[in-house]
């Protein structure tokens, strides 16, 4: 019976596959065709029906069915040529039948039915944002034909979008209607996306911790957080890339600590609710090892225990491959084994450290050196500067033809002094090196990208009880030796890196000044001593033209100073000397100022020792700039034998005799990635020779607000404190001392130096200053924090805004302190 049954079911099956094949490749006028005895046929023609808009003629070599060509009916060509366009993802449906026969010829019809295409698509259930983004990501175009695998991809590039942003449960819909706009065969796409709640992290559970805590488990992870209501600055969202990411900082956190055999046993995610998750970690840390004993072999330039002190690990401290690869490879500090090596010459330097005992909890290192020939530099080239003259970035370069290879000159040193051209942007200065081991020596490229460097200045401020308008023009990267070629004008001659700059200020009514400077940072061309001559006049009186009730302050000067790179103690020094003419006209301010009527000169020479390390000019992350000025004039007093104690202040002042000393500093530390942490200080100091004649009238300091300067009568030097309007620091007549401190965090949103850098800060400074330096009291201070935020673009500099807060008061004085809002223009409020 089970026989019979069995029997029956195979018939059944041959019958079947009969009709199928009549329905694929038979019709009315195939004649006698035994369809389970395939016969050899020759192609005579083939007709394609549907797919008008595709070439036949390419369907029909894709099918690889010849005219002429002999086949078997049934057989595999037809089958894989059904196959083949099937492949193609762009029909319904395919078929392959047989038109008619004649003796030994068959004529066949291949029948298509042609997918639609993607006439336009459409979001529903999400935000414009959202929408724009979504379109990036799926990067489907309309004409293009609608597939299965379209859809399918489609779909899961939006939930993956969602799952990043943390909405583990969206849901996607896809509707497909026809486009009705044309007479084309397309259809339009509707993807309907519901987002759903939220997935955030609950809890995270960790098992199989011994050595460390939950706490230092959970904080190994970056990005994995739990959900609390206090950590607002970091979200609590479940995202697998992230999450994978942190079990390998974990892993690596445990390694760090000796725990070498480390691993994770076992992960999982899952949900207890629409809006909650719960993550599990087991963990497998192993036995904790030590380093023991640590030796070098192949090195024959330094001593195995030279080496040693670069290494810095001790027996018995906890194994730490990382620690390990840092000290011999790469150390942020540079005191590492391969720059010792590398800042000598030894390119091809080579070292390995291979693990060669493990006993109980210690480990042995062997560190295998191959120290290969000192390498010499051939060629230096730049590539990418369009505007700047090959010379002009030569000069700067520390690493040049002929020089031993260092690794500090070619990749630190260099790239810093092309940043702080400011023609570059800092992050696109890439040194190319292509060494030659045979004839050991190395090319080098340095590869630029240029930004914008001039800079436009049109700026108001508050000074005085005024609004005081300012423009500027900064041309950073002029070229006097080409100013007489029409070619070079673009607009304006560039390239050759001399500094040219105008500036003009005013109120509208009795205020106004102007000044203007040029730099040439080579002169001669050979050495990097910086010429600098400059010239200025201001004039501020009461608003009336000059007659019986006029009374004004006129400034005439100029000065030229010239600038010295030093070698010792090290290259970051400078040495900046130089002499200023200034030359005062006061007429008819009666009792508001020293003298009513009179010329005051002031012939001074001035010297600034100063040191630079700073990585970059306009976002520094570590390093520190330090600086000592000292200004003084003749002491004519103590050379002329006259009596002063008795002169008028007119013709006391007439010529100006004191010193000023100055000293600033700042330092910068990276905390972690771009966060950043100044500290700063500066101290001021103006002095005199004659007790007769007592402090200059002029150039005294003025401490608090934003530093605006150029407007009081007096030429005080400004010195800005947030949190305090301008001046209220200081005595009304100007202070001869000043101190300042300032802590300063920074975290930058945007770092693109070619179009926008732009970095958030929240301060504390203090400071106060003193009419005479034996009031001087550094620890009591007017102290102030505050917000801030900058904004630096090519062609305006720096634009900074801060809101500040004064906590003490000004004896005698309203509203000079509490809650102060600052603006500057290409101003450093430090």
């Amino acid at each position: 019976m089970q026989l019979k049954r069995i029997f029956c079911i195979f018939i059944l099956l041959i019958i079947s596959g009969y009709s199928y094949s009549q329905s694929v490749i038979g019709n009315s006028e195939t004649g006698d065709i035994d369809y389970l005895t395939p016969r050899n046929y020759e192609i005579g023609g083939v007709v394609i029906t549907g797919g008008d808009n595709l070439d036949h003629q390419i369907i029909l070599l894709l099918t690889g069915l010849t005219i002429g060509d002999k086949i078997a009916i049934p057989g595999e060509k037809i089958s894989t040529a059904i196959d083949k366009l099937w492949k193609q993802g762009i029909f319904e449906d395919v078929s392959i039948s047989i038109q008619k026969i004649e003796g030994n010829t068959a004529f066949l019809e291949i029948e298509l039915k042609q997918r639609p295409r993607l006439g336009s698509f459409k979001f529903e259930g999400i935000n414009k944002s959202d929408a724009n983004k979504l379109r990036e990501k799926l990067n489907i175009v309309s004409g293009e034909i609608v597939t299965e695998n379209l859809l399918v991809n489609s779909k899961n590039k939006i939930k993956q979008y969602y799952a990043d942003k943390g909405y583990h449960n969206a849901s996607v819909e896809i509707k497909t209607e026809p486009d009705t706009s044309n007479q084309r065969d397309e259809v339009r796409l509707f993807f309907r996306i519901s987002k759903n709640q939220k997935i955030k992290i609950d809890k995270i559970l960790v098992h199989g911790n011994e050595s460390f805590t939950d706490r230092k488990v959970k904080k190994a992870l970056k990005e994995t957080k739990e959900a609390k209501w206090w950590r607002f600055w970091k979200s609590s969202r479940y995202i697998d890339e992230d999450f994978n990411n942190d079990l390998n900082l974990l892993i690596q956190k445990y390694n760090e600590g000796g725990f070498r055999d480390a691993k994770i046993v076992s992960d999982t995610v899952y949900q207890i609710s629409d809006k909650k998750a719960v993550v599990e970690i087991s963990i497998y840390e192993g036995k904790k090892y030590y380093f023991r004993n640590i030796g070098f072999v192949g090195n024959t330039k330094y001593s195995s225990d030279d080496l040693r002190k670069y290494l810095r690990i001790d027996k018995g401290t906890p194994y730490n491959k990382t620690l390990l690869d840092e000290r011999i490879h790469y150390s942020p500090s540079g005191t590492d084994i391969n720059s010792l090596y590398m800042d000598d010459g030894y390119l091809f330097f080579n070292a390995i450290p291979v693990e060669v005992l493990v006993e109980n909890d210690s480990i042995d290192i062997e560190i295998r050196i191959r120290e290969g020939k000192q390498a010499r530099i051939n060629k230096v080239t730049v590539s990418g500067n369009t505007r700047t003259n090959d010379h002009v970035i030569m000069r700067e370069l520390k690493a040049y033809p002929g020089k031993l290879f260092s690794r500090d000159a070619v990749f630190i040193r260099s790239v810093r002094e092309l940043s702080n051209l400011r023609y570059f942007d800092p992050q696109k200065i890439v040194p190319e090196v292509k060494p030659d081991p045979e004839n050991g020596t190395v090319d080098i490229n340095y590869s630029v990208e240029e930004v914008p460097s001039d800079q436009f200045e049109l700026s108001g401020g508050w000074g005085a009880g005024t609004v005081i308008g300012s423009i500027g023009f900064t041309f950073n990267n002029f070229s006097t030796r080409n100013f007489f070629k029409s070619s070079a004008w673009r607009p304006l001659p560039t390239g050759d890196g001399q500094r040219l700059s105008f500036r003009a200020q005013t109120n509208g009514t009795y205020y106004y000044s102007f000044n203007g400077s040029f730099t040439e940072p080579w002169l001669g061309g050979k050495k990097a001593n910086a010429l600098t001559v400059s010239a200025f006049h201001s004039y501020q009186s009461n608003g009336f033209w000059e007659n019986e009730t006029t009374h004004y302050l006129k400034i005439n000067g100029g000065s030229v100073s010239l600038g010295k790179r030093l070698k010792w103690p090290d290259d970051y020094f400078t040495f900046i000397q130089g002499v200023t003419f200034q030359q005062y006209s006061v007429m008819g301010y009666g009792d508001s100022f020293i003298f009513s009527d009179g010329v005051s000169n002031d012939l001074n020479y001035n010297i600034t020792i100063a040191r630079n390390s700073l990585d970059m000019p306009i976002y520094p992350r570590t390093g520190s700039d330090i600086s000592l000025y000292l200004q003084l004039t003749p002491p004519y007093s103590l050379l002329n034998n006259r009596d002063y104690s008795s002169m008028e202040a007119a013709e006391k002042y007439k010529w100006l005799e004191y010193y000023k000393i100055n000293f600033r500093a700042a330092w910068y530390f990276n905390i972690v990635e771009n966060l950043v942490f100044t500290t700063r200080v500066r101290f001021g100091f103006l002095g005199y020779y004659n007790d007769d004649i007592g402090y200059s009238p002029f150039g005294r300091y003025s401490l608090g607000g934003d530093g605006l300067s150029g407007w009081d009568i007096t030429a005080k030097e400004v010195i800005p404190l947030r949190g305090y309007g301008a001046g209220a620091l200081s005595p009304k007549t100007g202070a001869s001392a000043f101190n300042k401190f300032t802590l300063e965090l920074r975290y930058p949103f945007i770092l693109d130096f070619s179009s926008a850098t732009i970095f958030g800060l929240a301060f504390a400074e203090g400071g106060n200053s003193w009419l005479t330096f034996t009031q001087f009291n550094p620890y009591k201070p007017y102290v102030a924090a505050g917000l801030g935020i900058r904004i630096y673009m090519p062609m305006f500099g720096m634009l900074g805004f801060d809101w500040g807060y004064g906590f003490d008061r000004i004896p005698g004085a309203a509203k000079v302190s509490g809650s102060q809002f600052h603006f500057s223009i290409n101003q450093s409020i430090d």
